[in-house]
């Protein structure tokens, strides 16, 4: 698709569109992405030791934009140019090509999220693919069902929620849960050595502002076992089949709700959850599918993409979700409604 016939798209559909800065603090991105992003970014200093770098996504690029202009109406803008991002795979270049658009500060967050969906629907239906997949998910729901695991920890349940965007490390995260313990055997083994020569001291002694008797009961308390329980298993077995929902839009108040209700949860799903409720788009399949990008950490809500199959395999055309933190976390007073898609120009 030529970038003409796309920013006509955009324009028709009131998007405005915008030039965004290349360069932008390190901290806005890290903030955001975490310390370990810092491999990915092409950064440097300037002569007053501040970091900067080269914007590693022109989402979080907008936002900045938008909390600088001190905007306070509903905003649309859409914008086009390029990221830089270090990749760990060879022959991927580092920069990578991106198409947005964006709907800020409205009082409609079901209206946007329909809209921005109706609006990469028509750029599907302008490019050379016949058909697609829609598929469409809820970070929200996922949040609600932690929530009601209460036979977790509570640092835990906000551990989960908080790396549901790390793959691998959520992966680490629920094998700790299941085997119920994550600590070094050795280190067990020396540590019950220590305590049983501390066990011949005076037990009164003061240590860091605690009794050597207190440091003890704790000890003993916790046996060097974590202190999660056995139900955790059950607990990870339910995240993981949550995970695993797959279903036919206008199914899935009822197989998401089913679902809770097998596992005595008590939670209901209302179809508010979903921007479109059944299927009468021609030529895509429209999915509810509680496993889809996962690999951004800043939605809050609604998120979805559309596949396509390139080659015999399915490609991410466009991707898209509502980031309503994002905007306070990048420096705002307060939380706005945000929501909007990224084009996957390398398959255009």
């Amino acid at each position: 698709m030529k970038s003409e016939k796309l920013s006509n798209i955009l324009k028709k559909n009131g998007f405005k569109n915008i030039e965004l800065d290349s360069v932008i603090e390190s901290k806005h991105i890290l903030k955001r992405s975490g310390g370990n992003f810092r491999q990915y970014l092409f950064s440097f200093y300037d002569q007053n030791y501040t970091e900067y770098a080269l914007r590693s996504d022109l989402s979080i690029a907008s936002v900045i934009k938008f909390i600088s202009d001190k905007n306070q109406k509903k905003t649309k803008w859409s914008y086009s140019g390029e990221a830089y991002r270090k990749q760990n795979k060879n022959n991927k270049s580092p920069v990578i090509k991106q198409t947005g658009f964006e709907i800020f500060n409205s009082n409609s967050k079901a209206e946007d999220d329909f809209e921005v969906i109706k609006t990469s629907l028509e750029i599907f239906k302008k490019s050379e693919f016949k058909k697609c997949e829609l598929n469409l998910s809820n970070i929200e729901i996922f949040h609600v069902l932690i929530n009601k695991l209460t036979n977790l920890p509570l640092r835990w349940r906000e551990k989960i929620k908080r790396h549901y965007s790390r793959e691998v490390y959520f992966e680490q995260l629920l094998k700790k849960l299941s085997d119920n313990k994550d600590i070094n055997p050795k280190i067990v083994e020396q540590d019950k050595k220590l305590a049983d020569k501390f066990r011949k001291k005076d037990l009164n002694t003061i240590y860091s502002g605690r009794s050597l008797k207190n440091i003890l009961e704790r000890f003993d308390l916790k046996n060097y076992q974590d202190p999660r329980n056995l139900s955790n298993k059950k607990s990870v077995k339910i995240i993981k089949d949550f995970l695993k929902i797959s279903c036919p839009i206008e199914k899935a108040p009822n197989v998401i709700n089913n679902f809770f209700k097998k596992n005595n949860l008590n939670i209901l799903i209302s179809a508010d959850y979903f921007p479109i409720k059944k299927n009468n788009i021609k030529n895509t399949k429209v999915v509810f599918n509680t496993n889809i990008n996962r690999t951004v950490n800043y939605y809050t809500g609604m998120t979805f993409n559309i596949q396509v199959k390139l080659n015999n395999k399915k490609e991410v055309f466009l991707s898209g979700g509502r980031f309503d933190s994002l905007i306070k976390d990048l420096g705002n007073k307060k939380n706005l409604n945000a929501v909007g898609a990224a084009i996957n120009r390398s398959i255009l």
